[in-house]
């Protein structure tokens, strides 16, 4: 070893520090060292940071084995890693391993484990990476989650606590004042809103894939709430309040439901509101969205579903929000069908400050309700005159580009009005064959030679 070397010069560090250098390693790294020198060899063994992942782990097994053995095999080699653990506490512990049938009594010993060292960040992932419809999953397999064991509801120094797939009594949580972090995945949560006022410090919460949520409302004692995210569950209440002075970002994804909001900041990121396949509607459903939409006027950036956008124009205005939108960046997932024209006029001009519009074109559900009648061949000709067009708008996205007429028709009116345009992309669909792709770039080589209000603008198919 030559002398002043990185490695010669920390092999003098104290055996103290040499595990902290390893503790900011991942879990992988941290067992690689071992092989650096005798010294190193049971270092990795006092790291505080443990990651069992069954995905990663067994992928290093012989091909030969079969799926069985290699679950076994991943199961024995964590056992053995932790009963030879030398460290002290621990900060974080993960351990991901896929429907655990058979294997429960193991499961428990590892997050006991993790639970007698005061773990600071939890992560216990149980679920099937094959495991797509969340009603099936609540129906055939949630009696077979695994019981989160007594010893993780006396931690007294939680931060960050994320579940998937297993039985979990939120009420229980002895010490949630130090929790900044909460994630749920495939599993019931009743008691949620039981948890929430103990952990005055939570920043993020993410729910999805659940069912029976108990969500009734966020309250002021949850002021520090700057991440929440709502997707594809099932909630046990009608409405759910939220009061959120701090949110930064506000993602919903699922079936129709109610939220009363307040005291929203004026600092806010990023919303997003995709209500997927639905079609049912409600007479008022269309203010209430409006309402909902006005209530999140400060997000910068802003992306609404198609059945938002068709449902808006049941409103007392169909062309405009009762206030503006602050949103620079603007994402429509969209059909642009004829019968979302208004919805997506409205959302342009309700937005003065906008400075990138994206159209993601979908494959989405027709709503069930009376439409304003226009004339859907001209309706993309006559001049739209909203401010972010005269003075803000510099880039289009148009993503799954074909170039059908009403894509063609909203582009040419959209550059030719855009004074201060400078770039136009256009995303085809992946996997196209080569007759597709060659006729796509016909369409966005027209596209090209659209009369422009704005100078040096460039049109670019990707």
């Amino acid at each position: 070893m030559v002398s002043g070397s990185p490695l010669d010069i920390i092999s003098t560090l104290t055996d103290v520090l040499l595990v902290l250098i390893i503790s900011n390693l991942t879990f992988k790294e941290a067992l690689r060292t071992s092989v650096l020198s005798p010294r190193w060899r049971n270092l990795c063994r006092e790291t505080r940071h443990v990651t069992f992942d069954e995905a990663v782990i067994t992928q290093t097994y012989p091909e030969g084995l079969y799926e069985d053995e290699k679950r076994a095999e991943f199961v024995g080699y964590a056992l053995d890693w932790v009963s030879n653990f030398t460290g002290g506490v621990l900060e974080t512990f993960e351990l991901s391993f896929h429907r655990p049938i058979g294997y429960e009594v193991e499961m428990r010993t590892l997050i006991d484990f993790a639970a007698a060292k005061n773990v600071k960040n939890l992560v216990l992932d149980f679920a099937d990476r094959l495991w797509v419809n969340r009603d099936e999953v609540e129906a055939s397999f949630e009696v077979t989650m695994i019981q989160i064991p007594e010893s993780v509801y006396h931690l007294t120094e939680l931060v960050k606590l994320k579940l998937l797939a297993c039985r979990f009594d939120a009420s229980r949580l002895a010490v949630a004042g130090s929790v900044e972090f909460l994630y749920f995945g495939w599993m019931s949560l009743a008691m949620i809103t039981s948890l929430l006022p103990r952990a005055p410090l939570l920043e993020s919460l993410q729910i999805k894939n659940c069912w029976n949520v108990g969500l009734g409302a966020i309250t002021g004692v949850n002021n520090r709430l700057m991440k929440l995210v709502l997707k594809n569950s099932v909630f046990a209440v009608q409405t759910t309040s939220l009061d959120l002075p701090s949110i930064l970002i506000f993602k919903y994804a699922g079936r129709l439901h109610s939220f009363m909001l307040s005291n929203v900041n004026r600092g806010m990121d990023e919303v997003s509101l995709d209500f997927g396949q639905e079609s049912q509607y409600h007479a008022g459903l269309g203010t209430q969205f409006c309402d909902l939409l006005c209530n999140l006027a400060p997000a910068k950036t802003v992306t609404i579903c198609q059945y938002v956008i068709q449902v808006i124009q049941d409103n007392v205005n169909p062309f405009h929000l009762r206030a503006d939108m602050e949103a620079r960046r603007l994402v429509l997932k969209t059909t642009l069908r004829p019968r979302e024209f208004i919805g997506i006029r409205k959302m342009i001009k309700s937005c003065p400050y906008l400075e990138t519009l994206t159209f993601h074109l979908v494959v989405g559900t027709p709503v069930q309700m009376e439409m304003i009648e226009i004339v859907a061949n001209a309706y993309w000709m006559e001049a739209i005159l909203h401010p972010c067009l005269k003075n803000t708008l510099k880039y289009i996205e148009v993503w799954n580009f074909t170039g059908e007429f009403y894509q063609r028709q909203l582009l040419q009116n959209l550059i030719l009005m855009s004074r201060v345009l400078e770039r136009v992309n256009l995303y085809k669909p992946i996997g196209l064959a080569v007759e597709y792709v060659n006729r796509i770039q016909e369409e966005a080589d027209r596209v090209a030679r659209f009369q422009a209000s704005s100078a040096n603008l460039e049109v670019s198919l990707y």
